[in-house]
């Protein structure tokens, strides 16, 4: 209760802001705590990064909108992130986004405004949620002086609640995960690809979850 709380009086804010693009997100049609989850408007999200430090630099982005048990394909979007920083030599090892990519890739200020749009009034979906909320807040925060406020479920954290004692540390990863649900094997660290096996992944958990579970239930999670 207190973090949709602490989302709606973001969103009041928001709504006085001077940007169109802010107060457009804020004026959303956001769904109800009490939505049926199966009902809900969500758009999954992955970002590549140049490593896990607090300023790495974003690299890609990949979303897909989807309502239920269907995926919007045909919205589906992928796109490098422009960086002209010298990359960490693991990270561009993992994701395969060299300094030459990235220096082709299109700027922060354009593909932030197309995000912040495909996710007005829908419910983020991420495995690991915290790095894709964290990085773009912090790229709003650099753009227009604000953290967004990000209504999110974390897949990561939904499988730990429907699976809570498994062993290793690669247990909870996306693909392991995936595996369990007998979903396919999908080439991991694309932000596309890894965006569309997180919607597959969470339409998968939500069968396995109550069937009159609701949005403001997977919110405690």
């Amino acid at each position: 209760m207190f973090a949709r709380w602490r989302f709606e009086r973001a969103l009041r804010s928001l709504r006085q802001s001077d940007h169109s693009v802010l107060r457009d997100y804020a004026n959303a049609a956001w769904p109800q705590r009490d939505c049926h989850a199966t009902k809900a408007s969500y758009l999954a999200l992955d970002f590549e990064l140049d490593g896990l430090r607090k300023d790495a630099h974003l690299l890609q982005a990949g979303w897909v909108p989807f309502v239920g048990t269907t995926i919007s394909l045909e919205e589906a979007h992928s796109v490098d992130i422009r960086s002209s920083a010298e990359l960490d030599d693991t990270a561009v090892t993992i994701h395969g986004i060299g300094e030459q990519r990235a220096a082709n890739g299109q700027r922060l200020r354009d593909v932030v405004p197309e995000l912040v749009a495909m996710l007005a009034g829908r419910v983020m979906v991420a495995h690991g949620e915290a790095i894709e909320r964290h990085a773009l807040q912090r790229a709003t925060r650099a753009l227009y002086g604000v953290d967004i406020p990000i209504w999110g479920i974390c897949t990561l954290v939904l499988e730990k609640h429907l699976k809570p004692r498994l062993v290793g540390s690669q247990a909870y990863r996306l693909g392991p995960s995936r595996h369990r649900y007998g979903l396919p094997e999908y080439r991991a660290h694309d932000a596309l690809t890894d965006a569309i096996a997180a919607a597959e992944l969470f339409q998968a958990q939500l069968s396995r979850l109550p069937a009159d579970a609701t949005l403001g239930q997977l919110e405690r999670r």
